[in-house]
């Protein structure tokens, strides 16, 4: 089946380039959705490896949740590539010095059509939610509290937008929007103005005023990144 498709590989990094391999011939529909893989023999075969190389790409590739092992039929293909995405996405979502500015691109990009979306399809029911949200984080009590309706607040209007591609994708980042709010919350004065921004972006699109939640949300997370970089360069600095 593989036959002409596959490589024999060198030594060097031998699993990786396994990896790759059976990732690109699942990709590319060389290997089918729900396709059962050659026996491992075969796979040593058309690979030129050994047997602990070709598990441990097999491990790799059930990490990433592209096939999964059967007892004892045999290991196949998943049948949809969801979870490989996801994984995919979580990985680069890891926030480092050197793609702090990448994140604040992306959160300006995603949220930006989330807020416009939202304007547009929110029923008054959802806006009675989002209103609620917005109550709550003024009211919030602690800096704790204040930053868990911050994050609501974002993942609600994403619901709102009733597109579930931008919904999972910011689900996906959420954890990286939690660092981002509790960093910036530690900042003087930064709850408060945030919670002003909030209100802005609220007021819009209750009335159902898309260019304006569009540039409240963009000016919003402006604000807040900068205050988000020069927390991370201070960082930096101090480690360096």
């Amino acid at each position: 089946m593989l036959e002409g498709k596959a490589k024999p590989v060198k030594k060097v990094l031998v699993t990786q380039s396994v990896t790759q391999q059976l990732i690109d011939l699942i990709m590319n529909g060389s290997i089918a959705p729900g396709e059962k893989l050659p026996t491992e023999k075969q796979l040593m075969e058309v690979f030129n490896v050994g047997r602990s190389s070709l598990r441990e790409a097999i491990r790799a590739l059930v990490a990433l949740e592209l096939i999964e092992v059967r007892v004892p039929e045999g290991t196949f293909v998943s049948k949809t590539f969801g979870g490989f995405f996801t994984k995919q996405l979580s990985l680069m979502s890891k926030i480092s010095f050197g793609n702090v500015l990448e994140l604040v691109e992306a959160r300006i990009a995603i949220e930006t059509d989330i807020v416009e979306l939202a304007t547009k399809k929110s029923t008054p029911e959802d806006l009675n939610v989002l209103s609620g949200i917005m109550d709550s984080m003024k009211n919030a009590p602690t800096s704790e509290i204040h930053q868990k309706f911050d994050v609501e607040f974002h993942l609600c209007l994403a619901k709102l937008a009733r597109n579930s591609f931008l919904y999972e994708t910011l689900k996906i980042l959420n954890g990286t929007i939690t660092w981002w709010i509790g960093k910036v919350a530690q900042i003087d004065s930064a709850s408060q103005l945030a919670t002003e921004q909030h209100e802005c972006i609220v007021n819009a699109v209750l009335k159902r005023d898309s260019i304006e939640a569009v540039s409240a949300m963009r000016a919003h997370l402006t604000s807040v990144s900068d205050l988000l970089i020069a927390s991370h360069k201070k960082e930096k600095n101090q480690i360096e």
